[in-house]
């Protein structure tokens, strides 16, 4: 399948506005809004010349200055950075906080919007660019073609369908885990805990990935709009599917208007687990290959392949990420950090490879153990004389989850013919499913370790966050020194808990906390600004602004500008001084935000 790249580029800027590089609370305008949206049409109009240049160079043969495949990929690298143009300089976040404060998933919606905004209307032209661009490499320099030779969008249907399937399997995880939060809201004390402890975030995370898996199937086949197998060979097919134990009902066509010759296996887990076959190598391969095709796929579920993948890949690191906290890698130089980050990367890609590697080759011999080296071996001999090589310089050979052809081919055939590699094949197999295994057991059990030497410290932070202030104030009072990984953050835990000491230190539920804070702890802010600096309220606007569902944004803008403080950010604080002066100064503070 074919990667949304532009759109995941889109997505990762998102990402970083929102989490590194927040907009000002009250910086979003009509004016600013108005003149950096249309810049998400910049991709679209990008894509149409490099089609209008590309048409022209076909039947013409002028070429451009600039090549109409480089203004291709100029058009999609022009997504990420017209969404950063409305994040950065229209304060696109702050339009967010307001519309969307109190539920995930709106701000979800929202936040992803403008990718998708700049993407959709570039779909249609930049596919039928890239399809004349393949047209132009096939003909080659200097050759012309009859202007309704060219492709029309009618041509595209197909292909164009499928990439709004990966648009919409990309939007499936955001969507879910915002609807997800937004019903684990509904309960104050335990959306606390899955967010703000280590052991909520990590048994939330796995919940989670359970639900994404088992809706995953359902919704592959509803994005990409799967289809009955055609007849023939589609009883055939089915047939072999039984034989080999996997629901035949579950087999299905994808449409990719002939574009891609590929077969997968979707869903981690048995329940909704499907396979499809696109309609291009349905097209290519005779029944008996198609059957080595199915063989092969059905060989991926019968060995667990996916769940042993998402168990090393997912679950592992997944468990891990307290452990790294216990060691304070912040603590080091940027050096170390930055080649530690390196290490695990090029480790983890290794890692990966290798065993994607082995497990196609465990795939290929279930196929044979069930129909014999010849199905599978012409499937792989035709899809491999059809569709792109797989490059064979050293990049090609390092980035493949594939292994070569000829690799594939010896170790199917020596399954076959040989006892002693057949023996000594299946007890890698074992050694490799009881490797994993051990791993992720220890990984869980280095994980539950770790959570529980912080759980005394995250209590504190627990039971203050969901309103039980009574008991956060006891089991802050029974811990003795906090190790240095918590000495940031216990600083300013002190202070929200001096905040609850004044104004409810004996509530022991959200709503009453939320009720005694309120605009009581924004009136007390207000009154510590003027005696103490804005460094010394923050404590006060922070509560104030957690309780609040609806916070007004001079109390966004005034929480900013003690944060700013804070952090002695001077710059951020007269951005946000100017803000406070244009929403309108209370007369209580007009000496703070005055001009």
């Amino acid at each position: 399948m074919i990667l949304p790249f532009a759109l995941l580029a889109g997505l990762l800027v998102v990402a970083i506005n929102c989490e590194l590089l927040p907009a000002l609370p009250g910086a979003g305008t009509a004016t600013a809004l108005l003149a950096t949206g249309p810049l998400l049409l910049v991709p679209a109009v990008l894509a149409w010349i490099s089609l209008a240049a590309i048409r022209r160079e076909l039947v013409h043969g002028r070429a451009g200055l600039v090549p109409a495949r480089a203004l291709l990929r100029l058009s999609a690298m022009a997504t990420p950075i017209a969404v950063h143009a409305l994040y950065a300089f229209g304060a696109y976040g702050d339009w967010v906080d307001w519309l969307a404060w109190d539920s995930h998933l709106g701000r979800i919606v929202l936040s992803t919007l403008p990718v998708f905004l700049a993407e959709l209307p570039r779909l249609v032209t930049s596919t039928l660019a890239a399809t004349a661009c393949e047209i132009r490499q096939e003909l080659g320099t200097g050759r012309v073609i009859d202007r309704h030779l060219l492709p029309r969008a009618h041509d595209i249907v197909g292909f164009v369908r499928m990439k709004v399937g990966g648009f919409l399997l990309v939007a499936m995880p955001l969507l879910l885990l915002g609807a997800a939060l937004d019903l684990l809201q509904q309960n104050r004390e335990l959306y606390v805990f899955v967010l703000a402890t280590s052991p909520g975030v990590t048994l939330g995370a796995f919940a989670f990935l359970a639900i994404a898996v088992v809706v995953l199937p359902f919704w592959f086949r509803i994005a990409f709009a799967v289809q009955p197998l055609p007849e023939p060979p589609g009883n055939a097919l089915r047939a072999t599917a039984q034989a080999l134990g996997f629901a035949p009902h579950r087999l299905y066509l994808l449409p990719t208007g002939m574009r891609a010759l590929n077969a997968m296996l979707v869903g981690p887990l048995p329940v909704g687990r499907c396979l499809c076959l696109t309609d291009g190598l349905v097209r290519e391969l005779d029944a008996d290959s198609l059957a080595g095709v199915v063989a092969h796929e059905v060989g991926h579920a019968k060995m667990g392949h996916p769940a042993l993948l998402i168990a090393l890949v997912v679950v592992v690191p997944l468990a891990l990420l307290v452990p790294l906290r216990l060691v304070n890698i912040e603590s080091v130089g940027m050096e170390v950090q930055a080649l530690f980050a390196v290490a695990s990367v090029v480790g983890a890609l290794w890692l990966v490879r290798t065993i994607a590697h082995r497990f196609e080759h465990e795939a290929d011999v279930a196929s044979v153990r069930a129909l014999g080296s010849g199905p599978c071996s012409r499937a792989l001999m035709v899809v491999s004389r059809l569709a792109t090589p797989v490059p064979r310089g050293w990049f090609g050979r390092t980035f493949t989850l594939h292994p070569d052809e000829a690799s594939r081919w010896q170790v199917m055939r020596r399954y076959e013919n040989e006892p002693t590699f057949r023996a000594t094949f299946e007890a890698r197999g074992r050694r490799l499913r009881r490797a994993i295994g051990g791993v992720l057991v220890l990984a869980l059990g280095v994980g539950a370790w770790a959570s529980s030497e912080d759980w005394p410290y995250e209590q504190v932070v627990w039971r203050l966050h969901s309103g039980d202030h009574k008991e956060a104030l006891q089991a802050f009072d029974a811990l003795g020194a906090v190790p240095a990984r918590w000495s940031d953050a216990w600083k300013g835990l002190q202070e929200e808990l001096t905040v609850v000491q004044a104004l409810a230190p004996m509530t022991v539920e959200w709503s009453a906390a939320q009720a005694a804070l309120g605009h009581t702890a924004e009136a007390r802010g207000q009154d510590v600004l003027l005696a103490a600096g804005p460094a010394a309220a923050r404590p006060w606007f922070s509560m104030a602004l957690g309780a609040s569902s609806e916070p007004s944004e001079l109390l966004r803008a005034m929480h900013a500008y003690c944060e700013a403080a804070a952090d002695g950010d001077a710059v951020r604080m007269e951005a946000i001084r100017a803000i406070v002066s244009r929403i309108g100064v209370p007369t209580k503070l007009a000496a703070v935000f005055a001009p």
